[in-house]
């Protein structure tokens, strides 16, 4: 069963994450169903621009929290590093594609799911957003590009914070912190965002594109060599730690969690 929906509307490629009962997860079936769409959009010249969004009422709650525990309880640490591989290819090619991807965010965009959002090049929300990057509650460290992406939206402090902190951030505030490029009334993002799409298919695409170029050039030139040292290598060592293992056992317990920080 597919777990995303694509077609080509006025010259907008739109790719809807169609896993609403449980808020989209960025499981490895939904990167890698992500990926071969993205990768359709690119190679189709009928695509001028693309639209990513969520079905239902979260754009993307992030990792699978049911997932970890299967895992953890396996032993099978090496399908966690297996899941980073394949959110993270993802990223990546959204960041590297030629052509400009819009992210179109209602609800939840949590985690995994925030950091696709900040992937795209623009990203439209509507007023239920709610932004959080939630991974050191549950023992982790940022994964999918988080600390690497949000530090070059908002800054290193505040990444930092965010981070930290783990808040769920509102779409106003999101707005206040220069994260989005457009706020608009619940329940008109994807209509909004397709407009915007719409706005950019009429303009020079080749040279928007040279212009997202020079734009990865500029800001993102290492970030294909942060996810595969640092990122991979804390991620390695995040997964693998006691803390992280009580915080996944904690929620199905429906305890608080006690960390030991090791």
């Amino acid at each position: 069963m597919s777990r995303t929906e694509y077609h080509i509307e006025n010259g907008t490629g739109i790719i809807l994450m169609n896993d609403p009962e449980r808020l989209n997860p960025l499981d490895i079936a939904m990167d890698d169903e992500l990926l071969a769409r993205f990768q359709a959009c690119e190679a189709d010249p009928a695509v001028k621009v693309v639209v990513l969004g969520g079905k239902g009422r979260a754009f993307s709650a992030g990792g699978d929290m049911r997932f970890f525990r299967e895992q953890l309880d396996g032993g099978h640490y090496e399908k966690l590093d297996e899941i980073l591989t394949h959110v993270n290819r993802l990223i990546l090619y959204i960041k590297k594609m030629r052509k400009l991807v819009i992210a179109a965010v209602q609800g939840h965009a949590a985690g995994g799911g925030a950091n696709l959002a900040l992937a795209a090049d623009f990203l439209v929300a509507d007023e239920t957003m709610k932004f959080s990057e939630p991974f050191t509650k549950i023992g982790l460290a940022p994964d999918a590009g988080g600390m690497y992406l949000l530090s070059r939206a908002v800054g290193a402090r505040k990444a930092l914070e965010l981070c930290v902190e783990h808040r769920v951030i509102d779409a106003a505030e999101a707005d206040r912190m220069g994260l989005l490029t457009g706020l608009v009334p619940a329940g008109r993002v994807l209509e909004e965002a397709q407009h915007y799409a719409e706005e950019l298919a009429a303009g020079p695409l080749r040279a928007y594109e040279l212009a997202k170029y020079q734009n990865f050039a500029v800001n993102y030139a290492d970030f294909e060599e942060y996810l595969a040292v640092t990122e991979r290598d804390t991620m390695h060592e995040a997964f693998r730690s006691e803390d992280f293992a009580e915080a996944v056992h904690a929620f199905w317990e429906k305890r608080p969690p006690v960390y030991r920080g090791r």
